[in-house]
């Protein structure tokens, strides 16, 4: 079992981690179109927002905007979910497409968990969950890392010259 760590360690982080991402996420996905079908399960802010935003104001179209902001939401998410859902299992087959896939879009998740949490940070007052995303962005750059760095390199080509993995 050690050696397979320090054989396969960094791809074996970087899996869990997005492993983490892709479950926190796709509940996240659930929640928000279970909010879609049932409005009640929405949270009042939320509604409110979503009212604010969708310029109705009328009490009966306040659960339509919820619910189909929601539901964008939803499938938005839904969609990052399934994309990191499929680069997860490529990792966890050590295919080549997948960690350069995972690279830029890890990457690219991380950017924007950064941005949209230095908005909230920045907002007076700041938001209770930016330093939430702030963690997400951090998580996203962490598999970032661990997929570049050297000891991951080598476990791919190792494996597409059909080498065992080298310990040590």
């Amino acid at each position: 079992m050690i050696s397979w760590l320090r054989a396969h360690g960094t791809l074996a982080g970087a899996v869990l981690i997005a492993s983490g991402l892709t479950a926190a996420f796709g509940y996240v996905a659930v929640d928000s179109l279970l909010g879609a079908v049932d409005p009640s399960r929405l949270d009042s802010d939320f509604t409110r927002s979503a009212l604010g935003m969708g310029g109705i104001r009328d009490s009966q179209g306040i659960g339509g905007a919820a619910s189909n902001a929601s539901a964008i939401i939803g499938v938005a998410i839904g969609a990052v979910v399934i994309l990191s859902l499929i680069i997860v299992i490529g990792l966890a087959f050590r295919r080549d497409w997948a960690r350069e896939t995972g690279a830029v879009i890890y990457g690219l998740l991380g950017l924007m968990s950064f941005a949209v949490s230095l908005g909230g940070l920045s907002a007076d007052p700041p938001a209770p969950s930016a330093w939430v995303g702030m963690l997400t962005g951090l998580a996203n750059v962490a598999v970032v890392v661990l997929l570049l760095v050297p000891p991951t390199s080598r476990d791919f080509r190792n494996r597409a010259r059909g080498r065992p993995a080298k310990v040590g």
